[in-house]
């Protein structure tokens, strides 16, 4: 590991035929961006100069910055590194990819992997060489100022790698090899066929990108498993294992290196008054003071008033307040960082919910009770959460007896992102629901979205995040018992066994510890009863808990 750690460094700054200085990051860790930046360029200053700029071009250039490669083949310079990639912040979550070339790649890395192979070294030919030219015009500019950006480090450190990338994509390129095996096992055969089928009558003509990783990191692991077509290709192996530990330290640095903001004032037990002015202050990580930052003060989660857009000082005072705020102890201040490095990673922060009360001088009768004016922020989702009452009355919809679906269906639209990895039947729903008997759990009120017949007394569940990762925190309660506790979700699926009562409704409730960085807490699950399936989507929030009834076929 040691032996490994130290070929990894001297990769950072040597140019592709590793002839240059020692690593820059040798010596103590260094956190800040900016000082390691100048570090790496400083040490490295040869990598950085016209002449190996020229050389570079000259070497590997070739024509590939004239976008003849397809950068989707990208997504195989490291399979197993797929979901950190998107977690990462390298790619937006509402980016397509056509569904016809994710098959043409998968069936190229089973049967033609040279082929595909040099698919992805053309690729990341190519987007190495526009990184390095990123990175090298940030530490010219440097160079002549000695001065650096926050903003412009993160950058540089980011896209340094492509430096290191661009002999390794340049030996693929040239390299061949006969000592590989295409799919000859029929049992491994079946299972590879039965992916890419699943894929292909699974998914509209355009495939959200995270379902394209959450298939890909799968499909991989079945190649793997065999030891066939492109996992068996040595020249790929060599190329894919030199720029692994490139792209996961990447991929660490953005998120170690991205934006945040923590708002401190107003926080839980903090009353304004109104008419008036009132202060807020925040912390931030990886935001320049001159960035600016748009403040919001909502009531029940909707915008009430635009607060302002302030540089990012830390602390404002004077801030006005609407005339006729309505008091109540559910406003919430909401801060979002404008104009973001990372256009795919946007820093937001909500505080916990505090209280505003009228001024007493005032008479009440000169104080005008008007509706404020429901403003929507930019890129900012935000749902109404409902009040909890004293003596909570739930209305359970009566839901229509769905039918089995085929074995086979060509979806209609992909509306939402689902990580689901089979094909499922839906478990058949009674004609009518029952009213629970719990409908407050912790001061939070139950809403109940669906009662399910099942055929087994043990069912498996699985729950995974629906939509983006945003540090959803959640635990799940069955008939008042948690079965899962304090439970971070994440693309990948945690599937657990419950023991059900076959003498009563049995309760299945989301509870949410926090909201995440795109409120509500949103979770996808799946339950299994044996033979049918079905997926079902609950929201919770601080306020209130989205929950199922589930009974056992008698």
């Amino acid at each position: 590991m040691k032996n490994i750690l130290i070929l990894f460094l001297w990769f950072l700054i040597s140019v592709p035929n590793h002839a240059h200085n020692r690593s820059p990051l040798h010596g103590l860790r260094i956190d800040d961006p900016v000082e390691l930046s100048k570090k790496i360029i400083n040490e490295g200053a040869d990598s950085w100069s016209e002449k190996a700029k020229n050389h570079i071009l000259e070497t590997y250039g070739n024509g590939n910055l004239t976008n003849t490669a397809n950068e989707n083949y990208l997504l195989l310079e490291s399979p197993s590194l797929v979901f950190d990639y998107y977690q990462g912040g390298f790619a937006n979550s509402q980016e397509l990819l056509d569904k016809d070339l994710f098959l043409k790649i998968l069936n190229q890395a089973v049967n033609s992997p040279a082929l595909v192979s040099t698919e992805v070294a053309k690729a990341s030919l190519q987007q190495s060489l526009k990184e390095y030219l990123l990175a090298y015009e940030i530490a010219k500019k440097f160079k002549e100022t000695n001065s650096i950006s926050n903003e412009e480090a993160i950058r540089f450190l980011e896209n340094r790698f492509g430096y290191s990338k661009l002999s390794f994509a340049k030996n693929l390129t040239t390299a061949s090899s006969e000592n590989f095996n295409v799919v000859s096992d029929k049992k491994n055969s079946k299972k590879i066929n039965s992916k890419i089928d699943f894929i292909k009558k699974t998914y509209p003509s355009k495939i959200p990108l995270i379902n394209v990783l959450a298939e890909l990191e799968e499909f991989y692991h079945l190649l793997q498993e065999s030891n066939i077509g492109l996992t068996a290709y040595k020249p790929y192996n060599n190329f894919k294992n030199s720029v692994y530990n490139l792209n996961k330290q990447r991929i660490n640095e953005r998120i170690q290196w991205r934006s945040s903001i923590e708002i401190t004032y107003p926080t839980n037990g903090t009353v304004w008054v109104t008419p008036g002015t009132a202060e807020i202050k925040w912390n931030t990580s990886n935001l320049d003071d001159s960035k600016n930052i748009k403040f919001f003060l909502t009531r029940d989660d909707v915008v009430v008033q635009v607060l302002g857009v302030f540089k990012n000082n830390h602390f404002v005072n004077d801030v006005k307040l609407r005339k006729g705020l309505p008091p109540g102890n559910k406003y919430k201040i909401m801060g979002i960082e404008l104009f973001p490095l990372n256009k795919y990673h946007i820093a937001k922060y909500a505080t916990p919910y505090f209280t505003i009360k009228k001024e007493d001088k005032i008479p009440e009768e000169q104080i005008a009770e008007v509706s404020p004016e429901v403003i929507k922020p930019p890129d900012v989702v935000l749902e109404s959460l409902p009040e909890v009452a004293a003596a909570p009355i739930v209305t359970v919809p009566e839901p229509a007896k769905i039918k089995v679906k085929p074995a086979v269906q060509e979806p209609k639209a992909m509306e939402t992102i689902n990580l689901v990895k089979e094909e499922t039947k839906v478990i058949v729903v009674p004609e009518k629901v029952k009213t629970p008997n719990r409908t407050v759990f912790e001061g939070r009120k139950i809403s109940y979205q669906k009662e399910l017949l099942v055929e087994n007394e043990i069912i498996t569940i699985s729950l995974f995040d629906h939509g983006r990762e945003d540090g959803d925190i959640v635990s799940i309660y069955l008939n008042g018992e948690q079965i899962v506790a304090k439970h971070v979700l994440t693309y990948k699926k945690k599937s657990f066994d419950v023991k059900l009562n076959l003498n009563k409704s049995n309760d299945l409730f989301l509870y949410a510890h926090n909201l995440g960085n795109f409120p509500p807490n949103t979770v996808s699950i799946e339950i299994k009863d044996g033979s049918n399936s079905e997926n079902i989507i609950l929201n919770s929030d601080l306020s209130s808990c989205e929950a199922v009834l589930i009974n056992v076929k008698q």
